[in-house]
Order: structure tokens, then sequence, then C-alpha cells
């Protein structure tokens, strides 16, 4: 069903976040760090088993294994205002060898964003931790949801389940018992009208993938919740999915103008995508900068007027 496809570009840190610092980043393809990322979270579940297993007092470790708000391995990160960074897909540069375990997900268009309840209230954040909007919700206190907002029908799509009810899914849970858990709330009251979950499936479960509107997200089943881009998360655009997978889509795609190959699509809209975050931060530069001007000449104003 799935067939392996030779990439015919350099395309292996194509969209690694924060290439530099990235401790994986080296590796030559995707593949190999997918391996090496699963490795590292094996090790820290055994890690945390062993201390478990090894601990002098067991009402201490019960004690520090209750759900923290925010999530404990979060509470460090101070430059978000969101409580738990977003987890990003990469290209989905070949097919892998156990393609058929992984969950896919039909995603509309809309924007990526956290739906938080700590309280009475509900915040929206965005892709970078800013707020966007408040609401109220049903949903109960301590409830972290990653969701696509879609502006057109004002819908929450529920991606993944990050914390639910104060019960912490973001440490060391993997995709496969989030997505369990996501799905058994379908039909819950609390959630309201506009907050409907978008149902994973196996690739080897359906072989007639359900129209996506914008693209397809892939999870591995065995990957744990951690921000930032990771190649255990991906995404194909639905023209690709027969150039990649070999998957025959039921539903017309059209292909845009001057299409040749996916990796070559890839490698031109990561291209465009960093020319295009220069611009907006030297724009936030130039505005800083006008503000504090425009400030510091208006404390002139106010010294004048005092003396």
């Amino acid at each position: 069903m799935a067939s392996t496809v030779t990439p015919i570009l350099d395309l292996s840190t194509l969209s690694l976040y924060k290439v530099k610092t990235n401790p994986i980043s080296s590796l030559a393809n995707q593949n190999e760090r997918r391996r090496e990322v699963l490795k590292r979270q094996k090790e820290k579940r055994e890690q945390k088993i062993s201390q478990l297993r090894f601990s002098a007092n067991d009402n201490e470790s019960n004690e520090n294994d209750k759900a923290q708000w925010p999530p404990r391995q979060h509470r460090k990160n101070t430059s978000f205002t969101c409580p738990i960074g977003m987890m990003l897909a990469e290209w989905l540069f070949s097919a892998p060898e156990d393609i058929s375990s992984w969950f896919i997900i039909p995603c509309p268009r809309g924007q990526r964003c956290m739906v938080v309840c700590q309280s009475n209230r509900t915040q929206v954040y965005g892709k970078y931790g800013n707020l966007m909007r408040t609401m109220f919700t049903k949903l109960p206190k301590q409830t972290i949801l990653y969701c696509i907002y879609d502006y057109r029908s004002s819908i929450y799509h529920i991606i993944d389940i990050i914390m639910w009810n104060g019960q912490d899914y973001s440490t060391q849970i993997e995709c496969q018992c989030r997505f369990f858990m996501l799905t058994s709330l379908n039909g819950d009251s609390r959630l309201n009208e506009n907050c409907q979950i978008l149902f994973p499936m196996k690739i080897e479960d359906k072989i007639d993938l359900i129209e996506a509107e914008d693209g397809y997200l892939f999870y591995h089943p065995l990957g744990f919740y951690e921000s930032g881009y990771s190649p255990l998360v991906c995404w194909l655009k639905p023209f690709m999915i027969e150039e990649l997978l070999g998957i025959k889509l039921s539903y017309p795609v059209n292909k845009p103008n001057g299409y040749t190959t996916a990796q070559a699509y890839m490698f031109e809209e990561q291209s465009n995508r960093k020319e295009q975050q220069f611009v907006e931060k030297s724009h936030k530069r130039r505005n800083k900068k006008k503000e504090e001007k425009q400030q510091d000449e208006g404390e002139e104003d106010l010294m004048t007027v005092d003396n």
C-alpha cells in the first residue's frame, strides 16, 4: 500500500524547530531521527518506572504523581503565555515502513490553537502562545485541548487531548492512549456544540480516506506529546497522498500550478515560510522601536511640563 520514495532534495532538517539547538538534527534523515526520538522516550519511561519501583516512600511518590497545573514539564517555560507549548508537524518526506500502524486525521482549514480551561473561563491561545480570545464553556477545570479553529463555522475541531479534568496526558502518555481517551469523550455533555472531535483512524483500517479540506496529520502510535516540531507527527497535503503513500483518493484533488514533486513543493513552501517569518519579525522590531521612541518622546514632554 505504501511505497518508499527516494528524496530528490536534502530535506533531512527542513522542518526541524531551532535546528542549531536540536540534539538530533545531525542525523541523516527523518526515519533515523524518528527512531532516535522513540528510543529517548522509551528510556525516559523506563527511568520513570524504575524510580517508582524503588521509591523509598510510597506516599511521597503518590503525592508527586498527582496532576499539577500547569503540566509539570512545562512550568519553567515562561516565554509562553499558554501553560504548554504546541506540538507541531513536520512534512512527511517519505513513507515509514510502519506507516500502516500510524494514525491519520483529515483536517479542515483553520488556525491551530490551544483551548485552556483553568477556572470558569476558557482561554484560547495561538501557535506562539498568544492569547486569542476568552470565552465561557462547559469544559471541566484544568483541561487543555489541541484544536483547529474554523473561523467560518466558529467550530473548534479537537485534534489531541493534553489534559482533561486535571488528568495530565502530556507526560509520557503514548499517542494511542491519548486518542483512546479523546474518542471516549464523544457525546460528552461538557463538550459544547462548537467543540467537535476529529476522529483519528488507522490507515490499515480505512483505505478510502475521508476527504480533507486542508491536509492530513499523521501520528506515530507510540509518540509522547512534546512541544515543538516532532518527526513523530507529520503532515501531507491531499495531492501528495498518492505520490508518497500509494493511496488513491476517492475524491478529486487539484495540484497547484507548477507542481512537480511533493518534496520539491515542501522545500519551496518551507523557504517561503522562513522568508515570511523573517519579514514578520522585522516588522515587529520596527513597530517596537517606534513605540519605544514615542514613549520616550512622551516622557520628555511630561518632564518639560513638570518643569
